[in-house]
């Protein structure tokens, strides 16, 4: 049989690195769809590309790197956070991965600092979310004048790892820092989590119900904060939560929801930044017997799910 040319090949993503597939070549007849050529997504799959079709079939040391990058993602190192490793060092036929789990509500801070010299930027770090099949990029460093520490906003928790691989043939020498902080600020002017006193989850009206966030009290009239960066959808007041805030984070599928406050500051379709007020502490709504306090909660979306509320002292401790 004759021997194909790197031309009749496409290559795919595999967990992180790259494969070659030959590239379909069909007539309209059979109702099938040629293979769309590949475009690399990142920079590490960009000089796996690069490899690909330059000199994988040819070269050993090209085969070793792509293995040597899926290997990190299979194969990681468990950690624990937060991490601080200083004169870290790997060579260009290896990668190194780092595995660790984030709970819910955190925000991942990474930061990588080549040592190797004048080449700083010559290091490929990419973060991943860990799956059974395949695990998925969220997001890395991009290469060249430096490497730009980055953030990862962790919604659910999950595993993760991280890669880091320098290009085939080269060697760096690396300080790698991993730590997470909480997601939202606390959202009450002046008081820290001891003001929370009615926990997620606590049985109301009878048990027939359960309590959807935290109450966090405090004087009337304390200003009630902007837990994160995010717009205002909507202002209202209703039965049971009275004078309520709701906000739209900038991370996606997250809302915040305000209640049972005294007055409201501000309007929907505003956007806001983190510690700026949004109203004060009150008792309205089904509150008007308790205490002034802000009932404060935290509802992710999923696909056919109804409710989503999750703990808000998660995204706050």
């Amino acid at each position: 049989m004759r021997c194909c040319s790197l031309r009749n090949f496409v290559a795919v993503s595999t967990g992180g690195a790259l494969a070659l597939l030959p590239l379909i070549s069909v007539g309209p007849a059979t109702n099938s769809v040629a293979l769309l050529p590949y475009a690399p997504q990142y920079p590490h799959q960009a000089h796996g590309y690069e490899l690909a079709l330059a000199r994988l079939r040819h070269n050993a040391p090209a085969r070793d790197w792509l293995a040597a990058a899926d290997r990190a993602l299979q194969q990681p190192e468990r950690v624990e956070l937060p991490l601080a490793e200083r004169g870290e060092s790997v060579s260009g036929a290896l990668a190194a991965g780092y595995a660790f789990t984030v709970p819910a509500g955190r925000r991942v801070a990474v930061e990588v600092t080549n040592k190797t010299g004048t080449d700083a930027g010559e290091l490929f770090v990419d973060l991943f979310r860990a799956a059974p099949l395949r695990h998925e990029r969220l997001t890395g460093a991009l290469p060249g004048n430096g490497l730009q520490p980055f953030t990862v906003d962790v919604v659910e928790s999950g595993d993760y790892v991280l890669r880091v691989q320098p290009p085939l043939g080269a060697t760096a020498s690396y300080d790698i820092a991993i730590e997470t902080s909480p997601l939202l600020a606390f959202p009450v002017s002046g008081v820290d989590a001891r003001a929370i006193w009615s926990a997620f989850g606590v049985a109301r009206d009878g048990g027939r119900r359960a309590h959807r966030g935290v109450d966090i009290f405090a004087a009337r009239g304390t200003p009630v904060l902007a837990a994160t960066d995010g717009w205002v959808t909507r202002v209202e007041t209703t039965r049971v939560g009275g004078n309520v805030v709701w906000m739209q984070p900038l991370f996606g599928n997250m809302r915040v929801y305000y209640a049972h406050l005294h007055e409201q500051w501000v309007k929907p379709g505003d956007f806001v930044l983190a510690g700026e007020p949004l109203g004060a502490v009150g008792n309205t709504g089904n509150a008007v017997t308790t205490p002034p306090h802000l009932h404060f909660g935290v509802y992710v979306r999923q696909p056919g799910v109804r409710g989503g509320a999750r703990d808000p002292a998660e995204f706050l401790r």
